[in-house]
This record gives structure tokens, sequence and C-alpha cells, in this order.
């Protein structure tokens, strides 16, 4: 079977998800070939490979390439995602491969920044009791590196600090980060990733920095795993409530069920490797798109406009939305994640056109209709997943007299007989109205009229 062969059986085995549910068409061809051999020869999920080669490439993007969204918006392609899913789900793989390319690059810094230590030591030991001449020493050598997995609150605004292009958070299981965000700054971290997702400059003063730390348009990515039986406590900590779980982006697949292994082709192993190569090749092309590191002066940014084309369809989709909002009288009915949509689209378009560019299908010249519309279809999908897993984030963290509460009423129930049911168990008429408040925002019940409420979860 040629390659050819190959991708149309691919195409005709993956069809039912590919063309209904997954937006696998949102990435360049040959990534979709990709994506669909590792799913066959390699198990990989389809879905959590779709997205960690968008965090991926995201990362690579970095501060190198900005859109601007409208007006003086201009943002850069920075993304924080979750993948989640029960243990066995293969979440790991796809984001180590995704992000392998990358990891070349950092070894590839480790290694010359080491070798210029030395020559830097040598030079510094040849300097002591020299006092008149020190103009000889080189410049002390900076690591730039851009994977950060193990790292304390300080140590990642140094190496952000050293590194402006941007850095990724990359941690296998995400909840060990947030529970050592609490135990090293006491929730700090958490204010500058807010800081650091919106575009806004970020500023650190410790007593063990001599020199303050500044950086100005700063670029932070970060992705993680976690099983469904944790997400509950990112509610617990309150990571709803401060807005840090509006700016992620949660991948959970459309099944659950965990593929059983094929037997192995005899082409599987060179088909891995060919792969591996290409999509090295094309995050390379991405890591040496030019960045000006000048801090001063926003000139200095490389910012792609939409098109008019793309424009005009953005703003149309974005008012959309709006329009939806504006309908909603309850405010505690507003989902606060549809505000955060526009800027997280803008920044899949943008990523979405650079890896196209970097495949070899379009320009960077702006970014494009065809990107627009695939970044909308990829946000649609991500804002389902989260959907999806609200009952993992809300229903195991939601107080047992509640929940009790809620299983006294049936699928469509009215106040008063949310009132009786809440009688039952303890709870006064005003707890009752209030806790209806609070299940609604959290997508539990709707309120489908005035005294009517219809269950979600």
């Amino acid at each position: 079977m040629d390659a050819l062969e190959l991708c149309n059986s691919l195409r005709m085995e993956f069809e039912g998800i590919y063309n209904s549910k997954i937006p696998l068409d949102a990435l360049p061809v040959k990534l979709q070939d990709m994506v669909l051999a590792l799913a066959r020869q390699e198990n990989y999920s389809i879905e959590y490979t779709l997205a960690s080669l968008l965090i991926a490439a995201s990362t690579a993007i970095g501060n190198a390439v900005n859109i601007r969204i409208r007006g003086g918006w201009i943002s850069n392609a920075a993304l924080y995602m979750i993948l989640v899913g029960r243990p066995g789900m293969g979440k790991t793989p796809p984001l180590d491969f995704a992000f392998r390319p990358i990891r070349k690059h950092d070894a590839k810094a480790i290694h010359k920044f080491k070798e210029e230590m030395e020559r830097y030591n040598e030079a510094l030991e040849r300097q002591r009791g020299k006092k008149d001449d020190c103009g000889t020493l080189p410049p002390k050598p900076i690591l730039r590196r851009v994977i950060i997995s193990d790292f304390t609150p300080e140590a990642l605004m140094r190496a952000l600090d050293d590194n402006k292009r941007g850095v990724v958070l990359y941690v296998d299981e995400i909840m060990g980060m947030f529970n050592a965000v609490n135990q090293y700054s006491k929730g700090q971290l958490i204010e500058q990733l807010l800081t650091a997702f919106c575009g806004k400059a970020l500023d650190v003063s410790r007593c063990s920095m001599p020199i303050p730390i500044h950086i100005e348009f700063p670029f932070i990515n970060i992705v993680g795993t976690m099983q469904t039986i944790r997400m509950h406590e990112l509610i617990d900590k309150g990571y709803k409530a401060n807005g840090l779980l509006d700016r992620f982006l949660f991948v959970y697949p459309t099944s659950q069920i965990i593929s059983e292994w094929s037997n192995d082709e005899p082409s599987s192993s060179s088909s891995f490797d060919h792969y591996s190569a290409m999509w090295k090749n094309i995050v390379d092309q991405i890591l040496a798109l030019p960045y000006s590191t000048n801090d001063d002066e926003e000139t200095g940014l490389n910012v792609l406009e939409f098109s008019k084309e793309a424009s005009n369809h953005f703003t149309a989709w974005r008012n959309t939305a709006i329009r939806k909002v504006n309908g909603i009288k309850d405010d505690a009915l507003v989902d606060s994640r549809i505000m955060k949509t526009p800027m997280l689209t803008a920044r899949l378009a943008l990523t979405i056109q650079i890896l196209r560019w970097a495949c070899g299908e379009v320009h960077k010249d702006c970014v494009d209709i065809d990107s627009t519309k695939a970044a909308i279809r990829l946000s649609d999908y991500f804002e389902n997943c989260y959907t999806a897993i609200q009952k993992f984030m809300v229903m195991d963290g939601i107080e047992p007299q509640k929940k009790e509460f809620l299983n006294n009423v049936g699928k469509t129930f009215t106040t008063a007989d949310a009132i009786q049911a809440g009688k039952e168990v303890g709870l006064s008429e005003r707890s009752v109205m209030y806790s209806l408040v609070g299940l609604a925002s959290d997508k539990i019940i709707k309120k489908v009229k005035r005294g009517e409420y219809e269950k979600l979860q």
C-alpha cells in the first residue's frame, strides 16, 4: 500500500469522527495525515494529538509573531491547555511527540550554554588579580530555554526574563503544579499568570534580586494533563472564581474508550520516524522566525492583521455571541468564559496561519479567512469539551446536602418542587433560592422560564 492509499484508508477508517465531531481539518493537510497515521500506528488519540500540535506550535511562535485583534488590541499566540481523561487514555504520548523538537532545541541551547560558561569561568579565573585588564572578560552567558517543568515562581520569572521570546510550563499531572503554587508564593504566581495571559507587563521585585525584573511582553504557555476525578479541585481551589479557569482550553475526547493495540505493521517504525522528522522540520521553521528583543518600542513587534474578509467574518461571529449574552437578563447566568473566547480564537487563528505557512500551504503576510474559520471550529470544539467536563468539575465537588437536594427533584422541576426538596434535606427556602442561582451559574441546571428549571448534569 503506497502513501496515498494509506492516507485514504485512514481517512475512511476515521470518517465518522473526523467529519462530524473533531475539527481535524483545521490543520494543514500533511498534519491531518500525520495525526491519522499516529492514531492507527501508535494508538494516539486524534483529539489529544490535534491539541498537542497546536500548543507546541504556539510555543514555537512565542513572541515572534503577534496578531492585531482590533485597533490597538494586539495579542501573542499564548495558550493555556489541559488534556483531560481517565487513567490510561494516553494523554502524555501525543504531548511528548509534539514537544520533542522543542526539547531537542532546548538540549542544544543547554549544551551551548555549558560550553560558554566554561569559557567564561576560565576567563574569569584569568582575570582574578588583574584589575587593569577587565575589558577582556566576555559577557556572562544566558541560558534561553523554552520548556520549564520543575520550577519555583521566582525561577520561572528569571527563565522568562532570560528568554523573552517565551516559555512553556509543561507538566504532566497539572494539579501538582497548582498545589505547589500556594506552597511557594501564596497565590502570587496565579496573579502573574493572569497578567501574562492578558499580555500586560510583569514586574517582579524580591530581596534576593539585586536587579528587579521587568518583562514588557510576557509569553507564557501552560500545558498539562489531568484525570477526570480531580477536575473538581480546580473549583475547590478557587480557579473558577479568580478567572484562571476561563483562560484554559480543555481537551476531552469524544470517546473515553481506550483503543486496543493492533498488530504492528512492518513499516510502522519507519513511518513514525518519517513523521517525527517532518514535524521537527515544521517546528524548526517556526523557531527560526526572527524575534525582536526591543522591550521599549511596540514597533519592534511583528504583527499580522486579519485579512479584510477574515476580519469581517471574525467580527460577525463575535457579535453573534455578544447578542446572545445581551439577551440574558440574569447576570448570574452569564458565563464569564464567553468574554475570553475572541482572544483565544484569534490566537488559534494566528497559530493555524503560521502552521500552514510552515507546511508550505500559504503565506504569513496576514491571517486569512481559512485560518479564521478553522480557529472558530476549534474554539467551538474546545468549548464543547469544557461543557462535557463540567460535571466532573462541579458535581464531584458539590456539597453533599446540595447533591442530595438535587437528587430529590426530577429532570424538570419548579421552584415549589425545589423548596420542598430542600426542606427534606434541611435547607431553608432562602438557601434553596441561593442554591438555584449557583447551580444555574455552574451549568448544573438551567432556568427554562420563570419558576421552572431543568437539570443539565
